[in-house]
């Protein structure tokens, strides 16, 4: 499900790219995707040694992007074109990144041997002597594609006017009627933000940018619990309250005191799992993140899915407490001005 909706979001990205004024467009891939012009790559290859060689002799600006930007528009691609064409760098975060300009593709080359792309940035920044500069923070410049819940936001959001799907991921999500019991949950969790005597716990790795805007644009109170932002790039073991509270109270106690502070909760669980120590499939937290305990095979992830599932409660990844939690302020506005009707 999430490969197939990230080889939709990558055709939309190539043909917005290219409607941007990006003169060459390059697709690395270790296998094929349809519809598209694929350099081959083995699996093996870190991620730092492919945009390092394809950058080297490059003059000019270059701009690399995951494949799981779904909501870049042209016109946003196009604001990251001028940016590096007049001599700067820019990304849409510093220390997680998942994409980032820069005016010359030499600058690339400090990036071989990076296994994954969220310290691009600060690589960037800290080797050369090139300002990265924070692009404008929407839902659609941080809205990544990782796990089943980025997919419940986007089908969720599909009405509303800021997001602009590109076809290709639009068709990719209307595939999938598994994420339509997820959806309705998001939406539930989404809709809180719009009430006056609601209230809304955000937990993970939030930045305080983010919560600026939930602050500004939500009608509800809202709790934060902030930790462990820059998570993978530090390379170690999280500590997380929320971990604590599960050692300290046990499953029950946990339970009881997630329902006493809100209404529902947006959660970026992996924190929470890497405190505890419980390493757990991708598979695993793919099931977690739409809510299905049966599907789960990790009895302590089992235990907490099971345990929550009469919960006002979303659970996912670092882009559901990023560009998933603004997408969602923009659909909740969205339903209740169109009635709480339901995505299209």
């Amino acid at each position: 499900m999430v490969n197939e909706v990230r080889s939709a979001v990558l055709q939309d990205t190539a043909a917005r790219a290219r409607e941007a004024g990006f003169d060459r467009v390059r697709v690395f891939a270790s296998e094929s995707i349809a519809n598209l012009a694929v350099e081959a790559t083995r699996a093996d290859q870190s991620i730092g040694d492919i945009v390092a060689t394809a950058s080297r002799d490059t003059a000019g600006p270059v701009c690399y992007a995951g494949s799981g930007m779904p909501a870049m528009t042209a016109e946003d691609w196009s604001a990251v074109r001028g940016t590096i064409e007049s001599g700067h760098a820019t990304a849409n975060r510093m220390f997680s990144c998942d994409w980032i300009g820069v005016p010359d593709g030499e600058l690339f080359k400090g990036l071989a041997g990076e296994p994954v792309d969220n310290r691009f940035a600060s690589l960037v920044r800290d080797r050369t002597e090139v300002r990265v500069q924070s692009f404008a923070r929407s839902a659609r410049s941080l809205l990544d594609v990782d796990t089943p819940a980025d997919l419940t936001v986007l089908k969720a959001a599909l009405s509303v006017a800021s997001m602009q799907l590109g076809a290709a991921t639009a068709a990719a999500l209307s595939n999938w009627p598994e994420l339509d019991e997820s959806v309705q949950q998001a939406l539930r969790v989404f809709d809180v933000m719009t009430r006056h005597d609601g209230e809304l716990m955000i937990a993970g790795r939030v930045s305080g940018s983010d919560w600026a805007v939930v602050d500004r644009d939500t009608s509800c109170r809202v709790r934060v619990l902030s930790e462990e932002r820059g998570m993978r790039t530090r390379r170690r073991r999280a500590r997380s309250l929320l971990g604590e509270l599960f050692e300290w109270g046990g499953r029950d106690g946990f339970l009881l005191a997630l329902e006493g502070m809100g209404d529902a909760m947006i959660w970026d669980t992996r924190p929470f799992q890497s405190h505890l120590g419980w390493d757990i499939s991708r598979c695993d937290r793919f099931w977690a993140d739409l809510g299905c305990s049966e599907q789960v095979t990790d009895q302590r992830m089992r235990g907490l899915v099971s345990m929550l599932e009469d919960s006002t409660v979303m659970m996912g990844g670092h882009s559901l407490v990023s560009g998933g939690m603004l997408a969602g302020i923009d659909a909740a506005w969205t339903r209740l001005e169109a009635g709480r009707g339901l995505p299209g």
